[in-house]
């Protein structure tokens, strides 16, 4: 099932009530989904059913219009035991004198041994706040790859995450942002390890140009009962003149011994 999310409440109410907004990302999460679930229209719809594989990446693009514009799309995509889907994303505004907020949201369930790419290609204009959630949760033996590209937007501030929740589950995020003048990229990625046996990688590069700022701000959280986890985060800032601003906020909660977690980061100057 591929559909508009407004076409797909109306047609696969059943469906969409048990994954919208329950466990992966709940309504009161943050003030800024609180507002997105006020107000959300529009976004992507995905079902794939049991040990359905796609061999065709599916793919949809969102563009902001109106002027002082808010843009809410809800995309939600569903990944059935053994099942497999890749998804690619494309985001973009055109330029206007005044602000615009993008509060969009997506979530991805994947269940038991299925497997979901998600790629976005983010560029708003440089007027626009982009203030989006992206989460995934994952079952036994599941796998979820982020691939995030940010390079428009006056602010950005974004990390897709990643909640493991059965044994065996994977994370695997590739994050690149661009900032240049009157940019701040604030990205990165997050993974919960919540169940033994479970493994993650997060590389995240980003270039600051013409006074541009970029943040890198990750987490890899290990839960108490999480044992013989592996964990990798990696993040590499290269600022191409004396006026710009890299930094980077990488953040390790190990909550318990039996793991193997590291962490790496360089920054570049020309």
């Amino acid at each position: 099932i591929f559909e508009n999310m407004d076409v797909a409440l109306q047609k696969y109410p059943d469906l969409v009530k048990k994954y919208f907004m329950t466990s992966c990302i709940p309504v009161n999460d943050h003030k800024f989904i609180m507002l997105h679930a006020a107000v959300w229209s529009g976004g992507t719809f995905i079902y794939i059913p049991e040990n359905v594989k796609v061999k065709i990446p599916l793919q949809a693009y969102f563009r902001m219009n109106a002027i002082k514009g808010g843009q809410f799309e809800h995309t939600l995509i569903i990944a059935d035991k053994g099942s497999e889907v890749r998804y690619i994303e494309g985001c973009s505004s055109p330029v206007y004198a005044s602000g615009s907020l993008h509060a969009g949201c997506v979530e991805i369930h994947v269940l038991e041994g299925a497997r979901v790419q998600y790629s976005s290609i983010e560029n708003w204009s440089k007027n626009t706040y982009n203030l989006n959630t992206k989460r995934a949760i994952v079952q036994k033996d599941g796998v979820i790859e982020w691939i995030n590209g940010n390079m428009g937007s006056k602010v950005t501030m974004l990390y897709p995450s990643s909640v493991l929740v059965g044994e065996g589950a994977r994370s695997d995020s590739l994050g690149i942002a661009f900032a240049g003048a009157g940019q701040n990229q604030d990205t990165g990625a997050k993974v919960i390890h919540a169940a033994s046996n479970t493994s993650s990688t997060i590389y995240a590069k980003s270039i600051s140009k013409g006074g541009g700022i970029s943040t890198y701000r990750g987490l890899i959280k290990v839960m108490p009962k999480a044992r013989n986890c592996k964990s990798f985060m990696k993040c590499s800032g290269l600022i191409l003149d004396n006026i710009s601003k890299s930094d980077a906020i990488p953040i390790l909660k190990i909550e318990n011994s039996d793991v193997h977690a590291a962490h790496e980061a360089t920054v570049g100057k020309i």
